[in-house]
């Protein structure tokens, strides 16, 4: 076992909720039904919030601390240019909060959602492409 295979199945997870909540994002889907759309973001609301706080408080912390300068300095930099997602994230939850928010606006909320969708996917590409693989082996 991967020390980082618990993230890497927070990554799937969240990979999940992306593949559901993707093909909703349009329009008329919104309008018809936002209940079912805020029932999805509300799942991601949860995966990513979690997955954020483990990494955020424990994961770079701790590996930016490691006796592996590589490492320290990989951890270090992640640290520093995501650690700005958290209030990204509270604030997207914070505008798109129900079906209401997501019904009264879905232009707006296609819009935000497609952001963050792609600060989320990035950030998941960067940490298995660029952290995780230097943690597995530093292990």
């Amino acid at each position: 076992m991967r020390k980082t295979d618990n993230y890497r199945k927070h990554h799937d997870d969240l990979r999940g909720v992306v593949g559901r909540l993707e093909p909703m994002l349009t329009v008329s889907g919104i309008s018809a039904d936002p209940a079912a759309v805020a029932a999805v973001v509300r799942d991601l609301f949860g995966k990513f919030s979690v997955h954020l706080a483990i990494e955020d408080s424990t994961l770079y912390p701790k590996y930016a601390a490691h006796a592996d300068p590589r490492l320290r300095q990989v951890a270090l930099s992640f640290q520093t240019e995501m650690g700005n997602l958290s209030g990204l994230f509270d604030a997207y939850k914070r505008d798109w909060a129900g079906p209401l928010a997501i019904g009264r606006d879905p232009e707006g909320f296609i819009r935000a959602t497609r952001d963050m969708l792609a600060l989320l996917k990035a950030r998941v590409k960067r940490e298995e492409d660029g952290l995780y693989d230097l943690i597995d082996r530093a292990a």
